[in-house]
């Protein structure tokens, strides 16, 4: 299964008006939380340039481990996508990821809304505030193939009226050193 997504960059009035539309399409409205992601380097592949991402997720209190392969259909960010669970506290996933050989590049702290809309096509759609960067939508759905994301997606866009919107194929951590924030060791 693929993971299928687009990023678009918007105001808070946008925000607002699509949380409304969602409402009103039958989304269900999860409750806000907070989000640390901490990102790190492999010991000896560079992940910037294969396009993969390592991160530890701290999400109310509930800690993740995530590994996403390169891009597949930029700018969505189409991709596999391995997660799970650590039964531990962020100072032990850190040490762990860290004896191993890899190595804090920054982290990412956001504010997330999520609404799930049933389909056709299902979605969770994501409204985040990024500390240092601003607002932002993200469509997610699954699918089979990247034919399969990429029309999901589109149908969704259009049908929140956001298709006007450039999708963003970088990452919020690449966005961040994009506009030079400090690599950081938290």
């Amino acid at each position: 299964m693929l993971e299928a997504e687009i990023k678009i960059e918007i105001d808070r009035a946008t925000a607002d008006r699509l949380h409304t539309a969602l409402l009103d399409l039958g989304a269900t409205a999860r409750p806000a939380r907070r989000q640390e992601d901490v990102y790190f380097a492999h010991p000896s592949r560079d992940f910037a340039s294969t396009d993969e991402a390592l991160r530890l997720r701290q999400d109310d209190g509930r800690l993740r481990i995530t590994y996403k392969g390169p891009k597949l259909d930029p700018p969505r960010k189409t991709r596999e996508e391995i997660e799970f669970p650590l039964e531990t506290d962020v100072a032990t996933g850190r040490a762990l990821l860290e004896r191993l050989g890899f190595t804090p590049v920054a982290t990412v702290a956001k504010s997330r809304t999520e609404l799930v809309l049933r389909g056709p096509p299902a979605a969770i759609v994501s409204l985040d505030e990024i500390a240092g960067l601003g607002t932002f939508c993200e469509i997610e759905v699954e699918a089979q193939t990247v034919s399969d994301g990429r029309n999901a997606l589109g149908t969704l866009a259009e049908r929140l009226g956001v298709a006007d919107h450039p999708p963003i194929a970088a990452s919020y951590l690449e966005l961040l050193l994009g506009r030079g924030a400090p690599h950081s060791s938290p």
